[in-house]
């Protein structure tokens, strides 16, 4: 009787860890701890401004990942508006001439926030946009880049650079790649 009291007690934390992080996830409750933003000048002439609109996911890899591409961005003499897509400073699009939004992908697509964020964004017509999501893998998977080139396209009407960021030493490549493109 106790194997199978202990067995039942085993099955309900699953269960109710399982419903737990999919709560989590679905309803992207870490985007609402990015509330922070900051500016990241550079040591030189500025060339322009950007802004790089992240949510950190569970993991914090796209919050990472959001912020190498400022210092990146930073590094070619850009003055780098960093802020998390809860932030108040988000909905300023004027003045920029580059905007870049991006989070973790769950099932395909990129977060609701950042879903939310691109629906929202209202750029000038000469903003170079990039979006980008984080996968929590080494490798590419096509289909997570056909899935978020079809998202992006059904929120903004306009050229955008989209690119899926792999993790580890491989999103060093991937936001080389990515900056180079959003930039030309």
């Amino acid at each position: 009787m106790d194997l199978i009291f202990i067995i039942g007690l085993i099955i309900g934390l699953i269960i109710v860890v399982s419903i737990g992080l999919y709560a989590v996830i679905a309803l992207n409750l870490m985007s609402y701890t990015a509330t922070s933003s900051q500016n990241i000048s550079p040591d030189r002439t500025t060339k322009g401004k950007a802004r790089v609109v992240y949510d950190p996911g569970l993991s914090g890899e796209a919050k990472k990942a959001a912020k190498d591409i400022a210092e990146e961005l930073q590094s070619k003499g850009y003055s780098v508006d960093l802020a998390g897509v809860k932030s108040k400073t988000t909905a300023n699009t004027q003045n920029y001439d580059i905007i870049i939004a991006g989070g973790p992908m769950y099932w395909g697509k990129v977060s609701n926030s950042i879903d939310k964020y691109l629906k929202t964004l209202k750029p000038q017509n000469n903003v170079k946009l990039g979006v980008f999501g984080t996968t929590g893998s080494s490798k590419l998977h096509e289909e997570d880049m056909v899935s978020l080139e079809k998202q992006v396209a059904s929120n903004l009407n306009r050229e955008v650079i989209i690119k899926t960021l792999r993790s580890g030493e491989a999103s060093k490549k991937d936001i080389m790649d990515f900056e180079f493109d959003v930039m030309r």
